[in-house]
């Protein structure tokens, strides 16, 4: 994945190949191609893993708040404390090329985000409300990740610190004061 993430950044996506991964990779031609078939296979294996690890974050996060109201929600929350290294913004950029060049790319992203705004509704009493915290959160990440807004620590804080309000005082499916 890190070979595919290299070419990537350094050719663009048009220059994403099969036989240029290879060659970063040091493998063959044939051991990418039995891997993943084609570019597009190519590109869809590196969106899985990089869904896979922020999944994973969550689901680490989640650990802390179970018991608690909006577990998923606050696992989300607490993954956006931090701004998004160059790095990070370079890999949302390469996702999103691919995503809009690649159907299957559009429709891995559409699942994901779909599994994770059900299990955010699911968990909550005020939907509509949680809904739109959700909405506000990937807003906030959409404008952070594609390098549209910057805000600094203290006001990211805040605003993540009233979306968390909203998760906190939203009982779920606990009776209050639970």
């Amino acid at each position: 994945m890190a070979a595919i993430e290299r070419v990537a950044r350094r050719t663009g996506m048009d220059g994403l190949s099969i036989d240029a991964v290879a060659r970063e990779a040091g493998i063959s031609k044939s051991s990418v191609l039995y891997d993943c078939g084609n570019k597009s296979a190519l590109l869809a294996e590196f969106i899985r893993y990089r869904l896979e690890t922020y999944s994973r974050n969550c689901d680490e996060a989640r650990t802390r708040y179970q018991g608690q109201s909006n577990p998923s929600f606050r696992a989300m929350i607490e993954n956006h404390r931090t701004a998004p290294t160059d790095e990070e913004m370079s890999v949302a950029m390469l996702i999103c090329a691919g995503a809009g060049k690649d159907a299957n790319c559009r429709e891995i992203m559409r699942e994901k985000i779909t599994e994770d705004t059900q299990r955010v509704i699911d968990e909550s009493a005020d939907k509509n409300r949680i809904l739109q915290a959700f909405l506000a959160l990937h807003g906030l990440a959409f404008l952070e990740y594609f390098g549209f807004c910057h805000f600094d620590e203290g006001i990211r804080n805040q605003l993540l610190d009233d979306l968390m309000s909203i998760a906190e005082n939203d009982h779920g499916d606990r009776p209050a004061g639970a």
